[in-house]
């Protein structure tokens, strides 16, 4: 049953219509909470006075948003590691949780949807907590608020414009690019917080993979995450094409696929030359860990884009959307290129003074398994 739900949900046509059906929704579920107004405050440092259990509630199934919002749990534990910090997630996302200095970790599924009677024991274990702050870490569906309102604690928000009748603490701010929001949040409490994803692998979980990748991997390979939402994704040509620029140049590279991209595996492999290696699909911790020998990814707006981006991996991001440009890293080593043709992406990689220089690309992966968990 559940493998048949996992397939139709990633139908493109289903989630199309998703989310033409998620924006319907939300509209008119803003237009009811907007009838029940009550007055709010700002959010400021004094907003955590006398608080020792936070929840931080992210129960979003995206990868990146995932990573992307961990950031304000090293921000707490930083800053101020005398509270207590509980997170609120989803199963699908879980794992990209572990190592992190949480004190729990609560999953929210798609299954409650059916399976009422999960739910509201999720929601009894989180009332029992009796938690003194809740913090909703980005917009979320609406049914979301309901977690901060069922356990009777002041919830906080990201911002003021569209949920100002529901909460009692508002950050009167936006965010320009998605990696601002655990900043912007963290700054109005008086934390201090960078403006990237977070997630911890440990050296353990890198030697594990080794296995996998090509002999010689200490100087770094070129990895190329083929995957991607709907219109993120790029032609198959593309990658097809990539190779074979990859191929002439003799660079080692890795190619991991998407499930949903498993269907070109085959024309994938018999591109692959003698310096290329097609992962197979792996669990969601070995996929990091295999990331922290990449030097550079090569990858759409996608979930392991912003994996790479915690992890420290300079990203080439390869947009066919312009919306996309919200999200791409801003690092000095990051590139974007929007609609690029596969001799645009090597011209990138060409530039790239990590890859022309045996001794910096060697130095920067010996940084880089520094900051191993």
């Amino acid at each position: 049953m559940s493998a048949v739900l996992t397939q139709v949900r990633r139908h493109d046509g289903m989630r199309r219509l998703g989310k033409r059906l998620e924006r319907r929704c939300k509209s008119m579920a803003y237009s009811l909470l907007a009838r029940f107004s009550r007055e709010s405050q700002a959010v400021s440092p004094e907003t955590l006075q006398n608080v020792h259990r936070v929840l931080l509630v992210r129960p979003n199934f995206r990868l990146g948003n995932a990573v992307i919002g961990a950031r304000l749990i090293e921000a707490f534990a930083s800053s101020r590691p005398d509270i207590a910090i509980d997170y609120l997630g989803t199963d699908t996302t879980s794992q990209l949780f572990k190592h992190m200095p949480l004190k729990r970790y609560y999953a929210h599924s798609r299954s409650f949807s059916w399976r009422l009677w999960a739910l509201i024991r999720l929601i009894l274990a989180l009332r029992r907590n009796r938690y003194d702050l809740a913090i909703q870490v980005g917009e979320g569906f609406p049914h979301q608020l309901a977690f901060p309102a069922a356990m009777w604690c002041q919830p906080a928000a990201r911002s003021a414009w569209r949920l100002q009748h529901t909460y009692d603490w508002l950050l009167d701010d936006t965010t320009r690019h998605a990696y601002d929001l655990s900043g912007n949040i963290a700054r109005a409490l008086g934390l201090t917080c960078q403006r990237l994803p977070w997630m911890l692998v440990t050296k353990d979980e890198a030697t594990h993979v080794e296995t996998l990748l090509p002999s010689a991997t200490r100087g770094g390979v070129v990895g190329l995450f083929v995957g991607g939402h709907l219109d993120k994704r790029l032609p198959l040509n593309f990658w097809l094409s990539l190779l074979e620029a990859l191929n002439e140049s003799r660079e080692r590279y890795l190619v991991m696929l998407g499930p949903e991209e498993e269907q070109h595996r085959s024309a994938l492999t018999k591109a692959c030359g003698a310096q290329g290696r097609i992962l197979p699909l792996l669990p969601l911790r070995d996929f990091a860990a295999a990331l922290t020998h990449v030097i550079t990814l090569i990858t759409p707006d996608t979930g392991p884009m912003h994996i790479a981006s915690a992890l420290g991996v300079p990203v080439v991001a390869v947009l066919n959307s312009e919306k996309s440009y919200k999200f791409v890293p801003h690092g000095l080593a990051d590139k974007a290129l929007y609609q690029p043709s596969a001799e645009d992406v090597m011209a990138c990689l060409i530039r790239s003074p990590l890859l022309g220089s045996p001794g910096m690309r060697t130095e920067h992966m010996l940084d880089r398994k520094m900051l191993l968990h």
